[in-house]
């Protein structure tokens, strides 16, 4: 109990050193250590939304779909793809978060599939994963022209 005592008056410190305005969702103690603080004031659950192209080209070897997760209560965050609700794996796909004057975060990833592989019938979808909570968005076009 002691330490749990000491641990909260450290946290206490912390927040007054810091020009009595302690970050209420992430503190950073050093390189690599967080501690995140669930269930903050927000009750609005974060929303992620599919980007699908606006059109494919014949000649294009590509298409990229953009997932866009805003609302989240930390910094640190999964971005997972699926189309029809099996997971694609993408090699060096990093999320890229950043902090909105509010206090939340928006993270944006980017999910590049052959022309081979893509479908307007498909549905494509992302996750966000922040530690339990799991939040989904998904986009599908059936009525999407393939070709231009």
């Amino acid at each position: 109990m002691r330490r749990a005592e000491g641990l909260w008056i450290s946290l206490l410190l912390l927040g007054f050193t810091n020009g009595g305005q302690p970050d209420q969702q992430q503190v950073l103690f050093s390189d690599g250590i967080q501690l995140l603080v669930e269930g903050t004031s927000n009750s609005t659950a974060p929303r992620v939304l599919v980007f699908l192209p606006a059109r494919v080209e014949k000649t294009s070897q590509n298409v990229t779909l953009l997932c866009l997760a805003r609302g989240l209560f930390a910094g640190l965050v999964d971005l997972t793809w699926m189309i029809n609700d099996t997971v694609v794996t993408t090699a060096g796909s990093v999320a890229q978060v950043i902090r909105e004057p509010n206090g939340s975060y928006t993270a944006t990833g980017f999910l590049v599939i052959a022309t081979t592989v893509w479908s307007p019938r498909n549905i494509y979808k992302c996750a966000a994963i922040q530690g339990s909570q799991v939040y989904e968005g998904s986009a599908q076009t059936s009525c999407f022209s393939d070709t231009s």
